[in-house]
């Protein structure tokens, strides 16, 4: 347990490295050219801010969360069962590929708007919006992943027995685990951007609705606050699909660790 926590604080010091060089940069550039606070305010500023009004962004990061997550759990889920009917079957991948495709080639964050007329004001259009952003790579890199499984493998099954879900369960998703994770990995950070920037344009509640109203205030430490605020979701949301690999694919770790 000592080791494996050790190895887990070693894993996050370079990543923390990387994003504290760049802040600490950013503070000595502020105050050597003196960079006004309603142009560019000093990341000391924006932390105090976030000690300052940290209910209110932990409450409004929380409502944001939780949209991102149903968006994600809403296109993630049929992804990889399209993903997976589609390389089951080239009857179903030459039915419904290009049809899928010719509906993700429409810019998909320019019908926010019409979400908003048809859905409202509320969670609905950040949800749908995030959950069609989210669909297309889930189903790409599942139906990948269920592809370059050795289709020799089938026939070893069928001669042992093991039905259709013992294959599916033994062989088929630990095999194709891999490129599906690297697609809800892309697809839940795509899914925090989307919630965000449609609360930018219509909403009462949540991070992007923080920022909006920080910005016509002029309140650019709130702004940013609210900002550091999404991006540490986008961080945690990430760490959780890191950890859901390690979960899901303990043999990935072994190999890594005798490389």
């Amino acid at each position: 347990m000592r080791r494996a926590t050790l190895a887990w604080l070693g894993d996050l010091a370079q990543p923390a490295a990387w994003i504290l060089a760049p802040l600490l940069a950013w503070e000595a550039a502020a105050r050597l050219f003196r960079v006004p606070d309603f142009i560019l305010p000093l990341p000391s500023a924006v932390l105090l801010r976030i000690l300052a009004d940290r209910e209110t962004l932990l409450l409004q990061a929380g409502r944001s969360t939780l949209l991102i997550l149903e968006g994600f759990l809403l296109g993630a889920v049929p992804g990889l069962a399209v993903g997976f009917a589609i390389a089951s079957s080239r009857l179903l991948e030459k039915a419904l590929y290009p049809l899928i495709v010719f509906v993700q080639t429409t810019p998909q964050i320019a019908i926010a708007p019409l979400l908003i007329v048809w859905f409202g004001y509320g969670a609905l259009p950040k949800v749908l919006l995030a959950a069609m952003l989210t669909f297309f790579p889930v189903l790409v890199d599942s139906s990948t992943g269920f592809k370059t499984i050795d289709r020799r493998l089938f026939h070893v099954t069928r001669s042992m027995g093991a039905s259709r879900w013992q294959t599916f369960r033994r062989i088929q998703l630990p095999s194709a685990l891999p490129l599906i994770l690297a697609g809800c990995r892309i697809s839940i950070l795509t899914a925090v951007t989307v919630v965000i920037v449609v609360e930018f344009l219509s909403s009462n509640e949540g991070l992007g609705y923080v920022a909006v109203r920080a910005l016509s205030n002029q309140d650019l430490a709130l702004m940013f606050a609210a900002i550091f605020a999404a991006v540490l979701i986008g961080l945690a949301l990430n760490t959780l699909v890191d950890a859901g690999e390690r979960l899901l694919m303990p043999w990935e770790r072994i190999r890594r660790r005798d490389a």
